[in-house]
């Protein structure tokens, strides 16, 4: 637990905060092999007056395989306030995720997209031998990352994907005027069949 470069007057964490810092690195390494298979992370700890605070970082870099490049970025800022009576604790959460994309396909072209969401949350917590910190922390940042997983999925991509339809045709032109003209000629066709009735 030391700078490097060394720093004479850099914050420690307390002895408690530290080892609570190791297991948080293990418990995360986990969480981002599952949820991310790959990438790296690392969490950090300091104290505070009545409590800590911490910083839970994720990083996964896409291999640019299927021609998509992309990478994913998370920073969890999180505050616990213990209570006096040790057995509960207040969580705040401020969530960033950035994400950025690129898309290089023959149909469809070079396409980047690329933004970042920011999110936050309180709750209490009973802390227990069953329910410490880590696992405390670790359902709210699971949480968090759905949420934000979910909304990116659903409003960010699936609005750009209705502008990107709206721009772009995958259908050649010439197939297109085809189709429409065979749509009038029906239409036609069909007018001329109703006014002969």
């Amino acid at each position: 637990n030391t700078y490097d470069p060394p720093l004479d007057d850099g914050t420690l964490p307390s002895d408690r905060l530290r080892k609570l810092e190791i297991d948080a690195n293990t418990a995360f390494d986990q969480y981002r092999e599952m949820y991310f298979e790959g990438g790296v992370s690392s969490v950090y700890l300091w104290d505070l007056d009545h409590g800590f605070a911490g910083v839970i970082l994720i990083k996964k870099a896409g291999d640019g395989s299927k021609k998509i490049k992309g990478c994913w970025d998370s920073i969890h800022v999180v505050e616990v306030q213990e209570k006096s009576s040790g057995r509960s604790a207040h969580y705040k959460l401020t969530s960033t995720v950035m994400l950025w994309l690129q898309t290089s396909k023959d149909a469809s072209g070079v396409m980047n997209l690329g933004g970042s969401l920011t999110r936050q949350v309180e709750q209490d917590a009973t802390v227990s031998d069953a329910s410490p910190h880590i696992v405390n922390i670790g359902k709210m940042v699971e949480d968090m990352e759905n949420k934000i997983r979910n909304t990116l999925n659903e409003i960010y991509f699936g609005k750009t994907r209705d502008i990107v339809y709206g721009l772009r045709s995958f259908i050649p032109l010439g197939d297109m005027k085809k189709q429409d003209a065979l749509r009038n000629d029906l239409a036609a066709a069909l007018s001329k069949r109703s006014a002969a009735q």
